[in-house]
C-alpha cells in the first residue's frame, strides 16, 4: 500500500520580511542617508551664511541714512531702527551697536565697531556649541573662525567690503581704504 504524504509546509503562507532581507535593506538606507546627511548639513550652512551675508550688506545704507539724516554716528541699534529695524531672534535689536545680536534662524552673532577714522567692521561670528562628555558644559568648535564673515564700511567715501571664511578658511580683513 502507498502512503500519500502531505507536505504541510507548502500550505504556508509567508508574512513579513527574513532576516537577510531586512539586513540588505537597512544596509542600502544607512548607506543613502550617509551620502545624502552631508549635503544637507553643508546646504544648511551655506543657506545661513547666505543670509548673514544679505543682513551685513543691508546695514551699511542704514548707516550711512542715519548721519544723513541726523549728521551723528549711530551708537545703538535703536538710532538704526529710526531708518529701518535690524532684527534678531527676540524681535528687533536693543543696545549698544558694539553689543553682539543674535541674528535671526541662524548661529551668527553680529556686532559693529566704530567708527574708526569714518570706518565701521561689522563683525558675524558663528557660535555653533558642541557638546561634551558632560551635558552641563558646552565647548566652542574650534573651527568657529573658518565660518566668520567680515564687513565693512567707508561713510568718508562709501567704500564698502565683504569677506567671509569658506568653511576651510579663516575670513581675511575687509579693505574699505
Amino acid at each position: 500500500m502507498i502512503k500519500q504524504v502531505t507536505n504541510t509546509r507548502s500550505h504556508k503562507t509567508k508574512n513579513g520580511f527574513n532576516l537577510t532581507e531586512l539586513t540588505i535593506a537597512t544596509a542600502i538606507l544607512g548607506m543613502v542617508a550617509s551620502i545624502a546627511y552631508p549635503n544637507y548639513i553643508s546646504s544648511r550652512q551655506r543657506a545661513q551664511c547666505s543670509e548673514v551675508k544679505s543682513t551685513l550688506a543691508s546695514i551699511p545704507p542704514i548707516i550711512s541714512a542715519y548721519i544723513d539724516k541726523t549728521g551723528e554716528s549711530p551708537t545703538t541699534w535703536g538710532n538704526l531702527s529710526s531708518i529701518a529695524v535690524v532684527m534678531t531672534s527676540n524681535g528687533p535689536a536693543t543696545g549698544d551697536l558694539t553689543n553682539p545680536i543674535t541674528l535671526p534662524r541662524t548661529n551668527y552673532e553680529l556686532k559693529v565697531d566704530g567708527p574708526s577714522e569714518s570706518t565701521y567692521l561689522l563683525t558675524a561670528n558663528c557660535f555653533i556649541k558642541t557638546t561634551t562628555d558632560d551635558p552641563t558644559k558646552e565647548e566652542e568648535d574650534p573651527d568657529k573662525d573658518k565660518y566668520v564673515i567680515r564687513s565693512c564700511f567707508n561713510v568718508s567715501n562709501g567704500a564698502s567690503d565683504l569677506t567671509s571664511g569658506s568653511g576651510t578658511d579663516i575670513a581675511n580683513t575687509p579693505n574699505c581704504g
